[in-house]
């Protein structure tokens, strides 16, 4: 009974169905994923829209708090005036000597009398309060009661009213200037009150205060969506008038007695100025923005408080971006949907045409790699000497100028030392050419093996070897050659006759700032010339060169100058 088929493994069936039905295969995988890329899009949609939200609220939080302190400094000019006008009036002679104490102030006297001589301080109040722009001046006794006025001319006069009970008379009486928001016990006319004590002799004799209405304060501040509110929480300045005497929120003013709301607001009941927290869809996150009375586009509230008047300053800066958030996040989420598909459809369709050409694939890569190899062994061929397996000429030119460039910038020193060997033609004469590529490379591999890593060989002629030295000084490179000059004497080629003796001479030159690759090499030659010039088998600095040699002139060598063989520690070398 023959087994029953083994089951696919998923892999198998995808592969089989990506080289059988490949659009098939497409669709049907885009159908299987498409609640996934929903989830995701939705997912994406809402870290954008919280994202988004987040750098609208800091803009409009930079911007609140530009605008916070420019109206705050608004609001501290005004007001400093104000406080400073009763001040004035305190000091002046004619106010002081109308609270002092009097013969003629007895009770006897007729009241008449009293207003009579206070006309050329009432006309003084009046002028006083008609340029300073003030609704009203007026002078109170220590009793409360006021006995001078600006307005003691008009129907709503001032004269006899008290203020005993007002908070600016207490803190006045009490030696400090006295302020509050409340509605004119007379004119009903809502306002700012400023107050300071009246001073004899140290003592507090009475309080002068003025008053400015909320029109003419209005026309000195910008209110631009903002609104201004006592210390009840009562909105007693605002760009929208109707907000005016609303109370906001658990204002402390709710928690009055009745009888002093009406002496202060002449009013009973505050309407609550509806302060709602804005809410986009799909975020739960508190952002602070914020719908105002009946407004309908959200705003961020600042709040400055003021203790020094008695004020806070409620600064609102709209965010009306925020309406829109909503419409961007769903095209966000079919952008997102869209995106999704799309991506997933390339990438299918790359793994279903990868496996539908893997073969193809193989193929070539195995051609790349070997065209890889073929490089490789071409760029070698292009910069290697093939007889010895050192660097050539053309590689040894690119390799002076990025040293020299980069000896130039590091400042660190830099050597080019020109070896040769001594008698090479007359081994090739009586041993053959054979031998002496045999001793080419014999050299070779004698000087590799005492060169540093960083040390660059390259063959630059048919006996004629370089060497390029990094991070070493003429006098430094010196050892080194002596070394490998040492070596190659110590080291004679093996031939079946008898071993071939073998010598080789050096001339070294370091590098300057300013020098070139060709003016360079020249220097290391002339150095190996006379080298070769005064015995061979010895090392020569290009320092030791006379300069008419350098120049290229045909003067012959100074060799006295070099000792007994030029060798930096004196020792003498074989010839």
């Amino acid at each position: 009974m023959p087994l029953p088929p083994r089951p696919l493994s998923p892999f198998t069936w995808f592969r089989q169905h990506a080289e059988r039905t490949p659009l098939r295969l497409l669709l049907l995988t885009l159908v299987l994923l498409l609640p996934c890329v929903l989830y995701a899009a939705d997912r994406y949609a809402d870290m954008w829209a919280v994202r988004a939200l987040d750098e609208t609220v800091a803009e409009a939080r930079t911007r609140l708090a530009l605008r916070q302190r420019t109206m705050n400094d608004e609001f501290e000019l005004a007001f400093a005036g104000l406080r400073r006008l009763p001040d004035l009036l305190a000091l002046d002679d004619r106010v002081r000597d109308e609270v002092a104490p009097r013969p003629e102030a007895a009770p006897h006297k007729p009241p008449q009398a009293s207003v009579g001589r206070r006309t050329p301080l009432n006309a003084f109040l009046k002028t006083f309060a008609e340029t300073m722009d003030l609704h009203i001046a007026w002078l109170i006794d220590h009793t409360g009661l006021t006995i001078a006025t600006s307005n003691y001319d008009s129907a709503d006069s001032l004269l006899g009213t008290n203020y005993a009970d007002r908070a600016y008379f207490i803190a006045a009486m009490s030696g400090e200037r006295g302020r509050q928001f409340a509605v004119g016990r007379v004119s009903s006319v809502p306002g700012f009150f400023f107050a300071s004590p009246v001073r004899q002799y140290g003592t507090v004799l009475g309080v002068v205060a003025v008053k400015t209405d909320l029109p003419t304060l209005s026309r000195r501040l910008r209110l631009d969506a903002a609104f201004v509110t006592d210390e009840q929480g009562v909105v007693v300045l605002a760009n929208d008038k109707a907000h005016i005497f609303h109370a906001l929120p658990d204002a402390p003013v709710r928690d009055m007695p009745v009888s002093a709301r009406l002496l202060r607001y002449k009013r009973e009941a505050f309407p609550e100025l509806s302060l709602r927290p804005f809410v986009v869809r799909g975020i739960s996150e508190t952002h602070g923005l914020t719908l105002i009375g009946e407004a309908t586009r959200p705003a961020l509230l600042g709040v400055i408080h003021r203790p020094q008047d008695g004020l806070s300053l409620h600064v609102a800066e709209d965010v009306g971006e925020a309406l829109t958030l909503e419409d961007r996040r769903q095209v966000r989420f079919h952008l997102a949907v869209l995106s999704g598909l799309a991506v997933l459809g390339t990438l299918l369709s790359a793994i279903i045409y990868t496996l539908r050409n893997r073969a193809q694939l193989h193929i070539i890569e195995a051609n790349n790699q070997a065209l890889t190899r073929l490089n490789e062994e071409l760029r070698c061929m292009a910069e290697r000497d093939h007889l010895t397996g050192c660097f050539n000429r053309r590689r040894l030119d690119e390799a002076m100028n990025a040293e020299l460039a980069r000896s130039a910038r590091s400042g660190h020193p830099l050597a080019l030392a020109m070896l040769d060997l001594d008698h090479f033609k007359a081994v090739n004469d009586r041993h053959g050419h054979g031998v002496g590529d045999a001793m080419l490379a014999h050299v070779t591999g004698i000087i590799r093996n005492q060169l540093r890593e960083p040390d660059l060989l390259a063959r630059v002629g048919g006996e004629e070897f370089a060497l390029l030295l990094p991070d070493t000084g003429e006098r430094e490179a010196v050892p080194l050659l002596e070394r490998i000059r040492r070596k190659v004497e110590e080291t004679p080629l093996p031939h079946a006759d008898a071993p071939i003796p073998m010598t080789v001479s050096a001339g070294v030159a370091e590098a300057r700032p300013d020098i070139e690759p060709g003016r360079w090499m020249h220097e290391a030659d002339a150095a190996l010339y006379m080298a070769k010039r005064c015995g061979r088998n010895r090392t020569v600095r290009a320092t030791q060169v006379p300069d008419d040699s350098l120049a290229g002139g045909d003067a012959p060598p100074q060799c006295a100058i070099l000792g007994e063989v030029g060798n930096e520690d004196g020792s003498p070398g074989a010839g």
